[in-house]
């Protein structure tokens, strides 16, 4: 009976580690992903203005880091386990918040106090590189519709 009691233990003290180590690899993004199709819509803001509670991303460029106002943002994961919250999440506490790389790099120098861009890239969560695919004035496809 002693012997029956001792294996119980043992097979239940097995389950609950291995349920306990299942749990946490879940809340973590995985350290060996592809990049991420990324989209960002930023402004960039006058000099001397308050950002207020307005979520603030730097992008660095070489040596240089610039800093914009981030208007919108997501990621298009076809899995959707990714999205956006998980990415600022993994660099929010980096600065730069993003490396940048890519053929419109230089876009972000350009910019003028009050200018809106949209960025599409991809982003590999490995190195915090942003590659830089594409760009496009204005808000894109989350712009408010306008009225003539």
């Amino acid at each position: 009976m002693k012997k029956m009691i001792s294996r119980l233990a043992i097979f239940a003290l097995a389950l609950a580690a291995v349920v306990t180590i299942a749990d946490r690899g879940d809340a973590q993004m995985h350290p060996m992903m592809l990049p991420l199709t990324t989209t960002m819509v930023i402004t960039k803001p006058a000099p001397g203005e308050i950002y207020g509670d307005r979520q603030v991303v730097t992008m660095g460029v070489g040596a240089k880091t610039y800093k914009f106002v981030l208007k919108d943002a997501y990621v298009d994961d076809p899995r959707g386990i990714v999205h956006w919250p998980d990415i600022w999440q993994l660099v929010r506490q980096s600065r730069p918040n993003f490396n940048v790389s890519g053929i419109d790099e230089d876009t972000f120098a350009q910019m003028k106090p009050g200018d809106t861009l949209t960025v599409r890239g991809m982003f590999s969560p490995n190195n915090q590189t942003y590659e830089v695919v594409g760009t496009e004035p204005g808000g894109g496809p989350s712009a408010p519709g306008q009225h003539y």
